[in-house]
């Protein structure tokens, strides 16, 4: 019987380098990664209360109508968000009062519905809850870039804290402390909840200077 022994060795090259091509991963889970950044310069510790919207915003390249309230995350996984947050910051001794009561800190939560990151967005995304929050949402990241990473997936959530407490009438707000999950939001209601509060955990475990 004759055989072809270059077809042979054609097969074997297929084989052997389709073995080298990684694969799509089979779980979301693999594409999650947490990034955090802040002012090293900054004591997160002169503040005391906190504020937290009661749902998360969706960012879109549209911006909604000033006063009325945009888009938000699917309630049950925005609470579960956002006790995640809220557990994470009293457990490290601040405490949290509503938006109306003067908060030292306000942490805003946004999802990002595009493969970028808004660090700075148009402020008629949170006039429907603190209509008198700032100036504008004119920010500012003293002493740190938020913008080392842009490219994100789909289903990101990114956090800012906002210094309230040395707020300056007319100024830019103060953000010294950020996180973003990348695609955390990326599946079934189940996984999201689960896969966010896991990067919530995460980002402030990476923070330990976010104390009281």
């Amino acid at each position: 019987m004759r055989i072809n022994i270059p077809i042979i060795w054609l097969l074997f090259i297929v084989l052997i380098v389709g073995s080298c091509i990684p694969s799509g991963p089979d779980d979301v889970t693999k594409l999650d990664f947490i990034y955090s950044n802040h002012n090293p310069e900054y004591d997160f510790g002169q503040g005391e209360t906190f504020a937290l919207p009661q749902n998360i915003v969706i960012l879109r390249d549209v911006p909604p109508v000033p006063g009325q309230m945009p888009p938000t995350v699917d309630f049950v996984v925005s609470q579960n968000i956002l006790d995640a947050i809220s557990f994470n910051m009293t457990s490290r001794g601040f405490r949290q009062v509503s938006q109306f009561n003067d908060p030292d800190y306000i942490i805003l939560p946004t999802l990002s519905e595009s493969g970028t990151l808004s660090f700075n967005y148009d402020w008629w995304f949170w006039d429907w809850w603190v209509p008198n929050l700032g100036y504008g949402l004119s920010v500012q990241y003293p002493n740190f870039n938020p913008a080392r990473i842009t490219s994100v997936n789909t289903g990101t959530i990114l956090l800012q804290m906002l210094d309230m407490k040395n707020a300056v009438p007319n100024q830019p707000l103060t953000v010294n402390w950020i996180a973003a999950l990348n695609g955390a939001l990326t599946g079934s209601q189940s996984n999201n909840a689960s896969r966010a509060v896991s990067g919530i955990n995460q980002a402030f475990t990476q923070s330990p200077f976010l104390k009281k």
